[in-house]
């Protein structure tokens, strides 16, 4: 038999309070409100069936028994609703099954008050027996029902419930449906199959494992939302209640062992210091336990800004790096949930790039990306500093400052920390309420601060390298594709980069030439990238000769260029080099296309030159048998016939230098055949008077050239200037380099102060057999086109812009740059 009122009462109030906190934290929920008519049901019920077995012996029995099943009737109904509402319910629930459970339970909390449940009770072997009335059963068979079907409620929601939700669920299958079924066994069914009531004072009891497990779940699990807060200073009233436990039990267990009372004072007295030196550990374990309990633990600062700073240092990939900084908060204040939002780098908003949650795996629920002109990124701009949902009571807030907080706190965050580059705005951190319910402290907002302006500096390294890393893979794949090969040198002169382009090209393993010296390059290539190494100055369109290791020949253009840093210093040099091969062929070709056009215009104008000689001579000869006794016809015939056939002869000999085979091509200065053609020249400039002008540039190209073809080449032209001048005239000859388009080349002017080139005969006065002289062959410049062909120059003649005479100019594709010499 229960006879210790202190039990009833500490289970009603325990109930109650239950009730109220459950209630006051959100009147306007439904679960808030079915969970507050539950608890105060079940210390109603308390109440009732502790009162019945206490006044068993009277009739005050009978009415508090009257009173308990209508409490029980009300705490299974509403045990079925609260799981139906559970957890996220706005509305109450209206099922047909629930509104018939709802009309049973009204109609057993009204009938109880008659004979038809409980008839009276007698006392059986001190036990307490109830007779009941002949609804008995039904009402049994209703609470039955009630909580078989909450049961099923609840094992579906635990199945299809995931994280903390999944928890609470648990808790409360353990905290509610458990104690429930073990009273409804106790104080329902243990009566009706077996008569006696005997067992129902132990019902009551299993309230304690209820308020237990409930208040476990709101204090570790937030249930129902309830955050409790406990403060620190209920460590100490707890050590001073241990410790006077203690001290009360030592000192009756002295007495009782040594009862002689002259030492008791004594023994008193040293127990009483053992308890005091006993105090400190004892308080500090229970404040151990209390911190493991509710999240509480304390951190040493130092080493943690220490510790993380140097992890920091050395992340670079950003998801491991937000996710040690979620776990660096998570281990020192121990929040609810992290999170952290980064700009998208096109300033429209701020994207969810970690979600971290602390509460045995809930999922956040935040907004994927925040706009950029929301009111929080805009304040924590604004302000550059932490944000405080806590600061949402102060009455001086300005409107900018009360949205921001408010859209902080529909995030479900309590801290916001800003993550700031050169001022600006990068990111922000989001951090929930303690899950001890304390509030953050000037320590922990210096730390979280400090832990955000690093986080901000790693994270922008991060992103600073996925980019380069980005960038170096596409980079690569371009390489990789590239037809073109492209080797790299730091200023070291050790190769950096060297493409499979490049190893084709030059038949090199990449593997044997990357981080060695350039030495090791083909010689032509390493020459062209260790001069622009040297100086910083590119090379643009560079023809080179690559030997394979079978001998091949194979003919490259190459284009160097260096690259620097921000103060213009040379950091290293890029070679690009492509095969020339197939373009070479298809120039050949089209130099082949047009020689064989060239020669049919010569076979034809050849024909026409050799037949006029021929006509004369042919009509001569026919008039011969007539006329060979005149001697002026003789005379005659023998002077045309000499001169036509000199005619011939002079055409067969320039025919012969235009149809000479081509001598290989070797680097030479262009100013060896000048000069030398001048010399051969020099009487025949004497003899005229004509003067010759040399323009010399001080540095100047080699060019590839046969040295007798270019004497021809140059001899034609100054022929042809020395012819077209009278006496006094100038010849000037200009030597220059030029760079354009890419192109390095030698144009080489002879320029004269003759009659010029009649205007729209400038094109054509290198075509064969074409002269604008009455005894021209109209041989003289073809040939010269011809031997520039060879040499794969450009030809073309101009008048002079201003005054007499004619230029003709040859750009010859330059070789490698030669001092200059002074020819007399």
């Amino acid at each position: 038999m229960l006879d210790n009122l202190t039990v009833l009462l500490t289970l009603m109030a325990l109930t109650v309070c239950l009730a109220l906190l459950v209630y006051f934290k959100n009147p306007s929920r439904w679960v808030n409100r079915i969970f507050a008519i539950f608890s105060i049901a079940v210390a109603g019920w308390t109440a009732g069936t502790w009162l019945a077995n206490y006044f068993a012996e009277s009739k005050t029995a009978l009415i508090a028994a009257r009173i308990a099943f209508p409490m029980a009737a009300l705490s299974a109904y509403t045990l079925l609703i609260f799981f139906h509402v559970f957890p996220h319910v706005l509305s109450f629930p209206r099922s047909k099954i629930l509104l018939s459970f709802g009309v049973l339970a009204v109609t057993f909390a009204i009938i109880p008050t008659t004979p038809w449940i409980v008839i009276g009770h007698t006392l059986v072997d001190k036990g307490l027996k109830v007779e009941y009335g002949p609804l008995y059963p039904l009402f049994a068979l209703y609470i039955v029902s009630c909580v078989g079907y909450a049961l099923w409620i609840i094992i579906s929601k635990i199945r299809a419930a995931q994280g903390v939700e999944r928890l609470q669920l648990k808790y409360l299958f353990a905290g509610l449906l458990v104690p429930g079924v073990l009273a409804t066994v106790t104080n329902l069914l243990i009566p009706l199959v077996f008569g006696t009531s005997r067992y129902s004072q132990y019902g009551p009891l299993f309230s304690f494992l209820m308020i237990a497990m409930i208040a476990h779940a709101i204090i570790r699990h937030r249930l129902m939302d309830i955050r409790v807060v406990i403060k620190k200073g209920v460590v100490y009233a707890v050590a001073f209640m241990v410790a006077g436990t203690i001290l009360t039990a030592l000192i009756v267990s002295s007495n009782l062992l040594f009862p002689e009372q002259h030492l008791r004072l004594g023994r008193e007295i040293l127990l009483g210091l053992l308890v005091a030196v006993l105090f400190h550990p004892l308080k500090s374990g229970i404040q151990r336990a209390f911190d493991r309990y509710l999240y509480r633990g304390s951190y040493d600062y130092q080493r943690t800004i220490r510790e993380a700073s140097s992890e920091l240092t050395t992340m670079l990939d950003l998801r491991s790096l937000l996710g040690y900084v979620g776990d660096v908060i998570g281990r020192t204040v121990r929040p609810e949930s992290v999170s952290v939002y980064l700009g998208d780098g096109e300033g429209q908003g701020y994207r969810r790039t970690l979600a971290q949650s602390f509460l045995d795996g809930q999922t956040t629920h935040e907004l994927q990306v925040i706009a950029g002109d929301s009111a929080l990124p805009t304040l924590l701009q604004r302000e550059r500093t932490h944000l405080l949902t806590d600061d949402l009571r102060r009455s001086d807030l300005d409107a900018d400052t009360r949205a921001a907080l408010e859209e902080l706190r529909e995030l479900a965050a309590e801290l916001a920390l800003p993550l700031l580059k050169e001022g600006q705005l990068t990111g922000f951190l989001l951090v929930g309420a303690k899950r001890s319910g304390d509030p953050y402290f000037s320590e922990d907002l210096d730390l979280l601060s400090t832990l955000a302006s690093q986080a901000a500096i790693a994270v922008t390294n991060a992103r600073l390298y996925a980019e380069v890393v980005l960038v170096n893979e596409y980079v690569e794949n371009i390489l990789k594709t590239m037809e073109s090969g492209v080797v790299a040198a730091s200023m070291e002169g050790k190769v950096t980069l060297f493409n499979t382009a490049a190893e084709r090209l030059t038949g090199l393993p990449a593997a044997s030439l990357r981080s060695g010296p350039i030495g090791r390059l083909p010689g032509p290539l390493a020459d062209l990238i260790q001069a622009t190494l040297g100086d910083g100055v590119p090379r643009l369109q560079v023809e080179r000769t690559l030997a394979g290791a079978d001998g091949r020949l194979t003919p490259v253009i190459c284009s160097t260029s260096s690259f620097s840093d921000a103060e213009r210093g040379v950091l290293g040099a890029v070679l690009v080099f492509s095969d020339l091969t197939r373009l070479k062929e298809l120039e050949d070709e089209k130099w082949r296309a047009a020689r064989l056009a060239s020669f049919q215009s010569l076979a034809s104008g050849i024909a026409h030159e050799i037949k006029n000689p021929l006509v004369a001579i042919r009509a001569f000869a026919q008039l011969l048998p007539r006329k060979f006794g005149n001697e002026d016809f003789r005379e005659n015939f023998s002077r045309v016939a000499v001169r036509e056939i000199d005619r011939i002869d002079e055409l067969a000999e320039r025919l012969r230098v235009l149809s000479a085979p081509a001598k290989p091509l070797q680097p030479l200065d262009p100013r060896g055949p000048i000069e030398e053609t001048l010399e051969l020249l020099q009487a025949q400039l004497d003899d005229r008077r004509i003067s010759v002008a040399r323009t010399y540039d001080e540095r100047l190209p080699a060019v590839m050239g046969e040295p007798g073809q270019l004497k021809q080449l140059f001899l034609n032209l100054f022929l042809n200037s020395i012819e077209a001048m009278g006496p006094g005239g100038t010849l000037t000859i200009r030597l220059k380099g030029h760079e354009g388009g890419g192109d390095s080349t030698l144009v080489v002017e002879v320029a004269d102060t003759g009659s010029g080139v009649p205007e729209g005969l400038s094109e054509k006065i290198f075509d064969a057999f074409f002269s604008t002289k009455p005894q021209g062959t109209g041989l003289g410049l073809a040939i010269c086109r011809g031997i520039a062909d060879v040499h794969r120059a450009t030809i073309r003649v101009e008048n002079n812009p201003t005054g007499p005479g004619a230029t003709v100019s040859l750009a010859f594709p330059a070789a490698v740059e030669i001092p200059a010499e002074v020819h007399g």
